[in-house]
């Protein structure tokens, strides 16, 4: 059976599920293994695969006990300390080595075919004469009961070549030599033998007329960081050794990665998107991963809406009826809504935005949490954003990372010029390499369906270099944070891209993204302008055209440290809309409503999703602005003012239909 790939990002809950499967599978023979952790200690593919066997080895009450002779044969052979400088000195203290292997009256135990044929298979691949493998012979029986004497943390070298040797005891000699050659192809080629031998153990303890009876459960190997050095190297030798039996071996091996394994990348033919593993997803609960040769592979998905409400059903259950309550119709629904909408359904940053929120006093009222939960002095933002960016982004990267998240992609953000002029070449190559990997930007599992997978190629977002809604949520926090302490903030991030957008238009490079400049002009705080853009847009396009237009600019980001605001949505709302009108230049009335209707629907959340308006290809949701959807009366009436407004049936219909949209709430 073909090994399983998992990939997804950091805090996906890779992790996570190989823990829980160990304890699931721990009757069982299972075997569990962080490659990352391993790497960070100097280990090598033997260390990896000798923790492995000992972790298989070990007795289940209802389960045979899995032995390793041919393994633990040629283990004892390179752990075995013998002098370098004396051949027979050498060759006298291998053998007294192979003293505790011998029958009880001194003979050596008989060896199965399969197995003599694997050893000297092994010494034909070292370079060593077939009468070497002999000695191993003597070890088969027993060598359990020597495994307290191995020094499995050694390094596996190539043997040097011997000439002339015809002594039993001479291939491990040369085994135990295989420490002082430090060639990598030549270890890899000596490694592959314990592979082989590791393979050759199990598929003999599951053969028999006896084995079907006994053996009824396979062998569960899970391997967590398969794209770190060692793991990349460890499961690659792992998938030849079993390519190379021929034989259908009783592993069931699961893996995870947080980036695309090299070895992964060797195995695909012409490199395809990391997203089209998303493909394996048809359903909440069907699985079906894409196979590579030898390996199957798939992408671990966001929590479904439904599953982060279950979720919410806990933290308030926890919380107690004497506590504060959220004031809605249905709390459970309504912060599992909302905590999927700020992250999108990502596992660990879901967990961590319900324990920050359970972490209150039990009387704080949710209004209260939701305005203090992601601002300082609290540092969860912070803390998330730690767990979710790779570890290999440094500060210079992360503080550029922050101006980026203020365009709507990435890709948009590294064209801006104005950004990056005091920056270093270095710096524009890593947010390239950044920008470019889904797995870091985590670009593939957002849950906002902008457009058909035939239309994006598959991937959930309709541009490419997107971040992940709820990274680049705290993204912008951090960025508001940097306000004073910086020479960039939010203004100067906001002014470049603006100049980007208007430079472009003024070239006539991208006159039908007049909205981008509506956009950054929000973004920055300019109401005015962002709808008098929206008033222009009313008579040149139609119904549906337009209120796409006003999703897009609705989706701007509000400056806020925590993402909420300081007071009620009413009287920020008040605030916003009478600063613009106060100036006394806007009288008609179809103006005015189109500032009420963006003020609105900028601070109230997202409805419920419509198709044919809502799928522009933006992400990115924040409703703690108004978290109760207080406003959506307001928008409902404006665009019924709009529908007046017009006489065409078609876009009336269309108006009238986005006033029914905010009748619900979006939680329901």
């Amino acid at each position: 059976m073909p090994a399983t790939l998992l990939l997804g990002p950091r805090g996906s809950g890779k992790t996570t599920l190989l823990e829980y499967l160990t304890q699931w599978a721990r009757q069982a023979p299972v075997a569990h293994l962080d490659l990352e952790t391993l790497s960070r200690r100097s280990g090598k593919p033997l260390d990896v695969l000798t923790n492995l066997v000992f972790q298989l080895n070990v007795r289940k009450p209802h389960c045979p006990k899995l032995s390793f002779p041919a393994f633990g044969a040629l283990l004892i052979a390179v752990t075995t300390t013998v002098d370098p400088d004396s051949r027979d000195r050498a060759v006298r203290e291998m053998r007294q080595a192979l003293v505790g292997a011998e029958r009880p009256d001194g003979s050596p135990q008989p060896l199965r075919d399969e197995l003599k044929q694997l050893l000297e298979a092994g010494a034909t691949a070292l370079g060593a004469p077939p009468g070497w493998t002999l000695a191993a012979v003597r070890l088969l029986p027993e060598w359990q009961r020597l495994r307290i004497r191995l020094r499995t943390h050694r390094q596996l070298a190539w043997a040097r070549r011997a000439v002339g040797l015809s002594s039993t005891e001479d291939f491990l000699v040369g085994l135990s030599q295989l420490y002082n050659d430090e060639e990598a192809y030549a270890r890899q080629r000596a490694e592959s033998v314990f592979f082989d031998a590791f393979v050759a153990d199990l598929c003999d303890a599951y053969a028999g007329p006896r084995a079907d009876r006994l053996r009824t459960t396979h062998c569960l190997v899970l391997l967590d960081n398969v794209d770190s050095p060692l793991g990349d190297s460890f499961l690659d030798s792992l998938l030849k050794a079993r390519e190379k039996s021929g034989s259908a071996d009783p592993l069931l091996v699961l893996a995870t990665a947080g980036s695309r394994p090299e070895l992964l990348t060797r195995r695909e033919p012409g490199a395809p998107p990391v997203s089209r593993y998303l493909e394996c997803w048809s359903g909440p609960r069907q699985f079906r991963p894409v196979h590579v040769e030898g390996l199957h592979v798939g992408l671990l998905r966001d929590l479904h809406r439904h599953e982060v409400t279950r979720m919410a059903d806990t933290i308030l259950a926890d919380i107690g009826p004497e506590s504060a309550m959220p004031r809605a119709d249905d709390a459970v629904q309504w912060l599992g809504w909302l905590v999927h909408e700020l992250t999108a359904g990502h596992p660990a940053a879901s967990d961590r935005v319900f324990k920050a929120l359970r972490d209150f006093e039990r009387n704080t009222p949710w209004d209260e949490r939701l305005r203090q939960v992601f601002a300082p002095p609290r540092t969860l933002a912070g803390d998330i954003l730690d767990t979710l960016l790779p570890r290999d982004v440094g500060w210079p990267l992360r503080r550029a990372l922050t101006w980026a998240a203020a365009a709507v992609n990435l890709g948009q953000a590294g064209a801006t010029q104005e950004l990056w002029e005091r920056t270093g070449p270095a710096l524009r190559a890593s947010l390239a390499e950044f920008s470019g990997d889904p797995l870091r930007t985590m670009h593939f599992t957002g849950t906002d369906s902008s457009r058909s997978s035939s239309e994006t190629g598959g991937s959930r977002y309709a541009r490419p270099e997107t971040l992940h809604p709820v990274l680049r949520f705290l993204l912008l926090r951090e960025l508001v944070a940097a306000d004073g302490a910086h020479s960039s903030t939010w203004d100067d991030v906001e002014e470049a891209l603006l100049h980007r957008a208007r430079r472009r238009f003024m070239d006539n490079e991208a006159a039908d993204e007049e909205w981008a400049i509506a956009y950054h002009q929000l973004a920055a705080g300019d109401l005015s302008s962002a709808a008098a853009f929206l008033d222009r847009r009313f008579d040149e396009v139609g119904a549906q055209e337009w209120c796409t237009e006003l999703c897009r600019l609705r989706r701007a980001p509000v400056r806020s440290p925590g993402g909420a605001l300081n007071d009620t949505p009413r009287e920020h709302f008040e605030q916003l809309v009478h600063a613009v009108l106060d100036d006394g230049r806007h009288r008609d009335e179809r103006m005015k409503t189109i500032i009420r209707l963006l003020a609105a629907s900028w601070i109230a959340p997202e409805p419920r999703d419509d198709p044919l308006t809502d799928r522009v290809g933006d992400p990115y949701r924040n409703p703690l602005g108004d978290p109760y959807a207080e406003l959506y009366p307001d928008i409902g009436a404006d665009f019924l003012t709009l529908r007046n407004l017009v006489e065409d049936e078609r876009d009336r219909h269309v108006y009238l239909r986005k006033s029914e949209q905010y009748k619900r709430r979006p939680w329901w």
